[in-house]
Parts: structure tokens; C-alpha cells; sequence
């Protein structure tokens, strides 16, 4: 905390002989400037729920001057390597998202190990899995501390399945939809009994079914494995069963017409924790007509990041203090309560606060205690340090068929060829 130092100077009298008198001049009070604060910058992805929790840590610590960057999901780990590149300073703090982790993982020489400052007393703070996808490969550097995680659920409009004599209480659902094709079965009886679609689009089918395998695009020595692994092979053949019987109503999540459809265009949401909150914001006056069961076939998450110190920034032990802070247990459970961002410290899943939760929005459903369990079984898929890039093209394809411009029968040979060729291309 920044202190004024004072110093008094008393300038002494001087004795008058020729009057006998003395006289003092006033004491005179010279006040040096205020130290400075130190500026943090920190680099965040929108949605991440910790500006308010920044704030809070501000209003203590008054030495600091914290100072907020949001920047989309592509285009934070993008200015970050060009700030690398181009050797100018970088923020104090970077919010990596899980997608991007292994990619920057190739360069420690760019980032602050943070057990340097202590953080091996941490790890049990949080989920094993999570705590892991920060390591390096010889477990000797971590990268960053973990914020939220996105454990998925199954959210659905009761009226909508009543509609199609469906059931409507989430432990009939979880009975009836307990695999991936028994779900589709129940599409095909909804969209035939409502005229309305299943699922938003296909790339959310498609994220739910492929997160839930260990092995997705790459495998741990780095072989492209999309055209061998049949769990991605599963995952696309489910997603062009679900166009085939128009199932997809077509809608991007935070889209206009997303937060639109919503209301009527479409009868079930694969969830990832963080996409609650949307789902309440941008359609209000859907309250009540929600509910909310575990996905087919066990856990996944998708999404998830975590906070990492570059070594452009200009004070790396405040940041780290200050990354400890918004990390630790309560105030994961803090922004969970008011945003939603789902903890990576499993010592609140037990919380009276958390399993508690319920929401109107979601017919009271105990949705604090249904994302708890999901997050406690997720398992996750190695991704690589290409991931990123090769899934963001593998999706473009995938959404030409739900766009009408590709045929499903076409797809998978379409999406081989021409991740085979993006592979090659990141290679060179």
C-alpha cells in the first residue's frame, strides 16, 4: 500500500540581541509524492465471470492499478504469440483456454513456471485431470492455475417432450436417452410428433459425442489418428444421422438466431457449464420451460481455461498473487453463483451453496448437484498442439452440411481429405 513518508522541518529561531526578542518561522510540512501503483494488465476471454472477482482483489489491494483486456476466443491466444514474436511486452496475466493449452506449451521459455512461486502447494485444490492439463510432459513446469471447467448436462424443453409423449422428469429422460442412439430415437419421435428440430446444430452434437473419447485427433506421439479413430468416426457418423432425419435446427450458439430459437426452434441443449448463463440471458421468457438431465453415455467437458504468467509481463509476484487469489476455492464458488463458470476445485462440489443450487429458469432443477457429478466423472481427451486448428476446419465442414452445401454421404471422405492436407500444412 502506497504511504506518504512526512518529514517536519523546524527552522530555529533566531535570537534578535539588539531587541532581545526570538523569532520563530512556522513549522513547515514537506509531503513526497505518493508511490505509484503497480499496473497489472490482464488479458481475459469474455464470459470468463472473474471481472467482478478482479475488482474485489483491487478494492484490497489499493497498491495496484489492475487493468482488464477482453479479446474473443481465437483472437487472445493470437495476439499472444504475436506479442511473443515480436518482443514487445505482453500482459502480466493471460486467460489460455484449454484448446490452445498444448500449442503454447511448446514454448516454456515464454511463460513464468509457477512452481517457482510456490504453486506445488495448490494442486490439491484442484481436479487431477485439470490440475494435469497445465503440466509439462516431464510434470516439472506448470503453466497456468485452472479457472472454470465445462462439465456438460443435457438441458430440454419439458413441454416440448411432453408434446411428443416423451417423458418430461430428467431420471425418466437419463432411462430413456441413455445412449447416443437411443437419444437420436427420441429425436426422430419428436421432430415427427412437433415439426420442431432436436438439437441446435450438429457441431454440438457432434463436441458432446467426440469429448467424451480419451484420443481425438492426435495421438500422445503426435500421428494424426481422424480418419483411424473411431471414436471421431462414431461422433461425425451420429452427427450426419441426426441431419439425415433433420434433426439440427441450424443455430450457432451466441448467434442471434441462437438466442432466438431458444424459445420454440428447438427442443434440447448439450450444455457445457459456461453456456448456462447465456441460455438465461438471451432468452428470458423461456423460464420454466427448461429442465435439465446428465448427457447420454457419461461425462465430457468442453472449454475450460486457465491463468498464466508471460515472461514479457513487468511484475510477475503481484500477478501471481493475484491469480492465486481468483483461482482459490472460494471464489470459484463465488463466480459460480453469480456467472455460472463452473469450479475447478472439487472441494466445493460438496458445498451446501453449490448442491443447493436450483433455478427457475430450469424448473428448480438441482442443477449445482447434476454439473458436480458430471464434472467429477469427466475423463479428457489428449489434444495436441495442432487441436485447435484442426478442429476449428473439421467444424467449418461439418457445418456446410448443416448449410445444405455439402452432402452428408460426401462428408466424412471430404473432412479426411482435407484435414490430411491441413496436417501437412502445419507440419512445413
Amino acid at each position: 500500500m502506497p504511504y506518504l513518508r512526512r518529514m517536519a522541518s523546524l527552522v530555529g529561531c533566531a535570537v534578535l540581541l539588539t531587541t532581545g526578542g526570538c523569532a520563530l518561522t512556522p513549522a513547515v510540512t514537506i509531503q513526497e509524492a505518493a508511490d505509484p501503483p503497480t499496473e497489472l494488465n490482464v488479458w481475459l476471454i469474455p464470459g470468463s465471470g472473474l471481472e467482478d472477482r478482479i475488482d474485489e482483489y483491487q478494492a484490497q489491494h489499493p497498491e495496484l492499478s489492475i487493468h482488464i483486456q477482453n479479446s474473443a476466443y481465437e483472437e487472445l491466444p493470437n495476439k499472444l504469440q504475436t506479442a511473443f514474436a515480436a518482443r514487445y511486452s505482453s500482459p502480466d496475466v493471460a486467460m489460455i483456454e484449454i484448446d490452445f493449452m498444448d500449442r503454447f506449451q511448446q514454448y516454456p521459455g515464454y511463460f513464468h513456471n509457477l512452481f517457482d512461486f510456490g504453486a506445488e502447494g495448490l494442486k490439491n485444490d484442484f481436479l487431477d485431470w485439470k490440475w494435469n492439463q497445465a503440466l509439462s510432459p516431464n510434470g516439472r513446469f506448470l503453466f497456468g492455475l485452472p479457472t472454470d471447467i465445462g462439465p456438460y448436462a443435457m438441458i430440454y424443453r419439458r413441454d416440448l417432450f411432453a408434446r411428443a409423449d416423451l417423458p418430461t422428469e430428467p431420471q425418466d429422460v437419463e432411462k430413456l436417452m441413455s445412449s447416443w442412439d437411443r437419444f437420436l430415437q427420441a429425436g426422430v419421435q419428436l421432430h415427427q410428433k412437433t415439426g420442431v428440430a432436436f438439437i441446435n446444430d450438429l457441431e454440438s452434437l457432434y463436441r458432446a459425442i467426440v469429448n467424451q473419447a480419451e484420443e481425438q485427433y492426435y495421438d500422445k506421439d503426435g500421428r494424426l489418428v481422424v480418419e483411424s479413430n473411431p471414436a471421431v468416426r462414431r461422433a461425425w457418423k451420429l452427427a450426419m444421422q441426426a441431419h439425415d432425419a433433420d434433426l439440427s435446427a441450424n443455430l450457432t450458439i451466441h448467434t442471434e438466431k441462437w438466442s432466438k430459437g431458444l424459445n420454440q426452434d428447438f427442443a434440447v441443449m448439450l450444455c457445457p457449464a459456461w453456456l448456462v448463463a447465456s441460455m438465461k440471458d438471451s432468452a428470458p421468457q423461456a423460464e420454466g420451460l427448461w429442465n435439465i438431465a446428465s448427457l447420454p453415455e457419461g461425462s465430457a467437458s468442453r472449454g475450460g481455461s486457465f491463468l498464466a504468467l508471460p515472461v514479457t509481463g513487468n511484475h510477475p509476484k503481484e500477478a501471481y498473487e493475484l491469480i492465486k487469489w481468483l483461482t482459490a476455492p472460494p471464489q470459484q464458488l463465488k463466480t459460480f453463483m453469480e456467472q455460472f463458470t463452473f469450479p475447478s476445485t472439487p472441494s466445493v462440489y460438496k458445498s451446501s451453496e453449490l448442491l443447493g443450487y436450483r433455478d427457475p429458469y430450469f424448473n428448480e432443477a438441482p442443477i449445482g448437484e447434476i454439473y458436480a457429478k458430471a464434472a467429477e466423472g469427466v475423463s479428457p481427451a489428449y489434444t495436441g498442439a495442432k487441436h485447435a486448428s484442426i478442429q476449428k476446419h473439421l467444424l467449418e465442414i461439418m457445418r456446410r452440411v448443416d448449410d445444405g452445401k455439402l452432402a452428408s454421404d460426401q462428408s466424412w471422405e471430404t473432412m479426411v481429405q482435407e484435414i490430411k492436407a491441413l496436417d501437412e500444412k502445419l507440419n512445413r
